[in-house]
């Protein structure tokens, strides 16, 4: 690369202008991270300060939601991730996370290599699309890619990475209750960070590699969708876990815990059931008790009344003596 050339071309010609970057995309990284790290930590801040406030201004009732909050975050992580053994306390489950989660991160980190505008090295995928014509003044860009393929990718990107996002935030947001212990807090902030990071990193993994090769409106969706195939790795280990042990899977992902709380939930709502048909028999029953007892004193009544008529006239007839 000569130094002060505003193109570098290759044997075919085909060129790429010599822009100087203020950071490699690899320690952009590093600094994004960072930045989510920050951001997951002044959220759980600013919730738990918040959660206190509002509990001295208004005091409720303590009220356990350790069980509702346990099947609310299983449903936010997602019930066929194996991000879910986050939740449980097994240590052969978080390997399992920390494991699934290296093979991600190796997998994008290649693509974020290969984005890296690198004019020297052959290990990047970067696709020279000037050209630099003898007899024009100027160099043309003949790439195709438009507005309406980064208006598609984002498009792409939202439907498939938004939710996860929301759910990320929801379980860093549960992680600053109050009402949970510190380790269910570390659960719950892990594993919403864990998503918040991964799913945030895929879109600018995406970005950049999208920016460094596609070339045309259709490069940056087939770019986009292979990117994608990455993020949901968790659940297709998830898949072969089940198709192994389904046993161990469930116990592990509680959900044999959460299926014993619903068959004791329901067993408590039969209960119930059972002690109001047995408390409206009740009523019932002292309801005729009353019935009878009325009916008693009416016909006790009715018989001294009864004895009484006969003696007062046998008084009125009788003659005096004397």
């Amino acid at each position: 690369v000569c130094e002060g050339c505003t193109m570098c071309c290759n044997a075919q010609e085909d060129c790429y202008p010599t822009e100087e970057k203020w950071m490699s995309y690899m320690h952009l990284a590093g600094v994004f991270f960072a930045c989510i790290f920050g951001a997951s930590c002044i959220l759980v801040l600013a919730v738990f300060t918040y959660d206190k406030y509002r509990k001295s201004q208004l005091p409720t009732a303590s009220t356990s939601l350790t069980g509702r909050d346990t099947k609310y975050a299983l449903t936010l992580i997602g019930g066929d991730s194996v991000y879910q053994f986050l939740l449980g306390k097994s240590r052969i489950g978080w390997l399992i996370v920390l494991v699934t989660m290296g093979v991600q991160l190796w997998m994008l980190f290649l693509f974020v290599e290969a984005a890296e505008i690198d004019l020297t090295s052959d290990n990047n995928d970067l696709k020279y699309t000037w050209k630099c014509l003898r007899d024009k003044a100027e160099c043309e860009d003949k790439g195709d890619l438009d507005w309406q393929g980064w208006a598609v990718f984002g498009i792409l990107m939202g439907a498939h990475l938004l939710k996860d996002i929301i759910n990320g935030s929801k379980l860093i947001v549960l992680s600053a209750k109050e009402r949970h212990d510190a380790k269910t807090r570390m659960r719950l902030f892990v594993g919403g960070w864990i998503l918040v990071t991964l799913t945030s990193f895929t879109v600018y993994v995406s970005t950049i590699y999208n920016a460094a090769i596609a070339t045309s409106n259709t490069d940056i969706l087939v770019n986009s969708v292979v990117i994608l195939f990455i993020i949901d790795i968790d659940e297709f280990f998830y898949g072969i876990l089940g198709a192994i042990n389904q046993r161990w899977v469930d116990i592990m992902s509680l959900e044999e815990e959460r299926d014993e709380e619903e068959g004791a939930n329901a067993t408590l709502q039969k209960n119930v059931a059972e002690l109001q048909e047995q408390n409206r028999l009740s009523r019932q029953r002292n309801k005729a008790l009353i019935e009878q007892n009325k009916l008693l004193r009416d016909q006790n009544r009715l018989l001294r009344h009864e004895q009484n008529v006969p003696q007062d006239e046998d008084a009125d007839d009788a003659i005096p003596c004397g």
